[in-house]
């Protein structure tokens, strides 16, 4: 084979140039920048030298690689973002992976040394480190969220709590109230039965009339239809039929004979004893 492609230097040019088109038509598709002209002397002259469609395609290559491990690095930054995404992500990205990777080897030639890569691992590195200093400082963040979330829930469950133990203590001072109130209610009564007790009792004072002592008259002498009476107090009346004598009526009759006045009160005025 190698003699072949010795003896046929025409043969190994035709490759080249067709290697080169399919190498241009591929990052052409991967990087619209440079689908764009830049004058006569631009970069994708399809002339026939070689050493000059190396370089060119080393250049793209190596492009290529840097945006494809610029595309990794997004990747695992948003991986850590989009879990939910993660499945297809990494499925088209290894597609992506392997078409860039397999390009170069088929452009690669071991005449010309690669140009050192020393931009793009400086590059990445620096990305890295702030994207992990970022990815720190959320979760720092994160975890002093998730702190006080648990302290605002340890704080809300202690407050169910002491509200839990207010109700009860204020339905046990309602009860305590209702019981006082019950109390004081028969307390009241109580006290109203013994005031009732206590009243003096109203003595109604019974009004004694002074009666004055009633006058007895006593016959002192008699004779038909006129007498002389004597009373008890030692006075002296003479009457009469018809004659009003007090306490005893007007005298109705005088009686001579038997010694006696008959009044309209029906009491009879006789002789005193010490007469007879």
């Amino acid at each position: 084979m190698a003699d072949n492609d010795q003896n046929n230097p025409d043969t190994d040019q035709y490759d080249d140039q067709y290697n080169e088109e399919y190498q241009f038509s591929d990052l052409d598709a991967l990087n619209p920048e440079f689908n764009q002209p830049e004058g006569k002397g631009s970069q994708f002259d399809t002339t026939p030298t070689e050493g000059r469609s190396t370089t060119n395609v080393r250049r793209n290559a190596l492009i290529a690689v840097g945006i494809i491990v610029l595309a990794m690095i997004i990747y695992k930054f948003l991986g850590y973002w989009f879990t939910g995404r993660t499945q297809p992500e990494k499925s088209s990205v290894p597609a992506v992976d392997t078409t860039a990777i397999k390009q170069p080897t088929k452009v690669t030639r071991p005449e010309a040394a690669p140009p050192s890569p020393a931009p793009t691992p400086a590059i990445t590195t620096e990305t890295e480190r702030e994207f992990r200093q970022k990815l720190n400082a959320m979760e720092v963040s994160q975890q002093s969220l998730r702190s006080e979330v648990n302290s605002i829930s340890n704080q809300i469950g202690s407050l169910s709590s002491n509200l839990s133990g207010l109700s009860d203590q204020v339905s046990k001072l309602n009860q305590t109230l209702s019981q006082l109130s019950s109390q004081l209610e028969a307390q009241s009564q109580e006290l109203a039965h013994l005031k009732v007790r206590l009243k003096p009792k109203v003595v109604k004072h019974r009004v004694v009339r002074r009666v004055k002592p009633s006058v007895v008259y006593y016959i002192q002498a008699v004779i038909p239809g006129r007498a002389w009476l004597i009373a008890s107090n030692g006075s002296t009346i003479t009457v009469s039929e018809g004659s009003n004598i007090s306490g005893y009526g007007v005298v109705k009759l005088i009686d001579p004979i038997q010694g006696k006045i008959i009044t309209s009160s029906g009491k009879i005025i006789r002789f005193s004893q010490q007469d007879n």
